[in-house]
């Protein structure tokens, strides 16, 4: 049991040294925790804000959190009602070459229903179409991204070229081409997306390639229940399991290379906690040389080594909640208003409207725990001096 005059004793060991002055190597270290805390909260934050708008975006618009392929007519309304779907939408794809009078460039063309935007409204909120818009009525109109368009010179209005790589066009010696004019352009902030994509209407899609397989995207109210869901549609639809592709599976090269960016992330940062640590060892270690008559004193007036181990445990203890608090504090509110800070030291990149920032409450815990946990582990391992000190030795020469 932890007793008052340990806490008091370490509380004071803890504090300035008044003789000399000088800060004691206590707050140094609360303060160097403090600073390693605020970098790894507002670093990971931002690296969420990046990671998690790529990832919203492929399985919004291109993955989906189900795909179902190689499958003939489903019943939709019956997929509609498992619990935990809220969306499934028929769409067509099919790679094509897209041409303007100034360049050639390849592109994926993806069919959607003329009732998208009611049948998958996440899908154009996450496209972003900023300037014009999908006009399905009309025949012959594409929606393109604005990096596309930028590449190949052309705007609302323009006319665009386009022939489908797998289809029927290139079963004659000279590929036909078909015409369409472009209704609008999307943003959907994935690089990839905006160079490569264009959407259109189902009927529009078939007349280039009328061979392209019809497929399925079904979101879910929480993609991480994807297993759940699949095995539910299977079950309902007799469906093989490879006809059903997660939004895990679709991507996982780049979820991968995603997590382990952000992981080494964490280790990099984090070797400021080590180093720290290593401050916190050397500074238990000299403070318990400092105070050996202390300490010889404590032992002869009945102190068990175990209760004076204590003392310099909770300085690591005081040292690691101190700075965390406060560089979890000091994190957040960088977090929060990094973009005004960028704004203030000029930093902010010219083609960045706003840095993409996105909290995650058990990461914050995880740093904090992990920054504690570095300064009472190197003060247990300092203090273990302790149980070498005998009282005999110290006060014979006192």
């Amino acid at each position: 049991m932890l007793k008052k005059w340990v806490l008091f004793i370490s509380s004071r060991y803890i504090r300035a040294d008044r003789r000399n002055r000088k800060v004691s190597p206590g707050i140094l270290s609360a303060a160097g925790i403090a600073v390693g805390v605020l970098a790894l909260i507002s670093v990971i934050s931002v690296m969420n804000g990046f990671q998690m708008g790529f990832i919203e975006d492929i399985v919004e618009i291109s993955s989906y959190h189900l795909r179902l392929s190689d499958v003939e007519e489903l019943n939709i309304e019956e997929i509609r009602h498992i619990d935990g779907i809220s969306s499934i939408c028929p769409f067509y794809e099919t790679k094509t070459l897209v041409s303007s009078p100034y360049r050639i460039e390849p592109a994926i063309v993806k069919g959607v229903p003329v009732n998208a935007r009611e049948l998958d409204p996440a899908f154009f909120r996450q496209l972003n179409i900023f300037r014009g818009d999908y006009e399905p009525d009309i025949p012959k109109t594409v929606v393109i991204g604005r990096l596309l368009a930028l590449r190949l010179g052309l705007n609302i209005g323009d006319s665009i070229s386009i022939v489908a790589l797998n289809g029927g066009s290139f079963t004659k010696l000279r590929p036909q081409t078909d015409d369409f004019i472009i209704t609008g352009l999307f943003q959907s902030g994935y690089d990839d997306f905006d160079l490569s994509m264009m959407i259109m209407s189902v009927d529009d899609i078939l007349s280039i390639d009328s061979g392209t397989e019809l497929k399925y995207g079904v979101k879910l109210d929480n993609r991480f229940r994807d297993r759940q869901a699949a095995a539910e549609i299977v079950g309902l639809e007799n469906l093989a399991e490879e006809n059903i592709t997660s939004w895990r599976e679709y991507n996982k090269a780049f979820f991968s290379a995603l997590r382990l960016e952000k992981s080494m992330m964490f280790i990099l940062l984090g070797l400021i906690f080590l180093v720290v640590s290593f401050g916190i060892f050397n500074s238990t270690r000299r403070t318990i040389a400092e105070k050996q008559e202390e300490i010889g004193i404590l032992r002869a007036i009945g102190s068990t080594p175990a209760q004076i181990r204590q003392i310099f445990v909770m300085d690591g203890l005081m040292i690691g909640l101190g700075g965390g608090i406060a560089g979890v504090f000091c994190g957040l509110a960088v977090t929060l208003n990094i973009n005004e800070i960028l704004s203030i030291m000029s930093l902010r990149s010219s083609f960045l409207i706003n840095m993409p920032v996105r909290i995650v409450p058990v990461e914050i815990l995880s740093i904090f725990v992990f920054a504690v946990g570095f300064c009472v582990f190197s003060a247990f391992v300092a203090s273990r001096k302790v149980s070498q000190i005998t009282p005999q030795e110290v006060l014979r020469y006192e």
